[in-house]
């Protein structure tokens, strides 16, 4: 039979170095990440559009069907 021994050891962490910020801000403006995160938006806006559609078209379809 296996006897399992678990033994604790005190381990640091080292600290986090500090993230620099200044290439990001400087390459912030890059016409290839605006132009994704206008695509991102759009293809929200669409879907979310066609899913407000198919909900009002749901509830229009409903409220014309004959009662069973």
């Amino acid at each position: 039979m296996f006897q399992n021994q678990s033994t604790m050891t005190n381990q640091t962490i080292p600290p986090l170095s500090p993230i620099d910020t200044k290439p990001i801000i400087e390459h912030g403006e890059s016409p290839t990440a605006i132009i994704l995160a206008i695509a991102i938006l759009i293809s929200i806006v669409v879907g979310s559009i066609t899913e407000l559609a198919r909900t009002i078209l749901i509830a229009i379809l409903r409220q014309t069907k004959p009662p069973c």
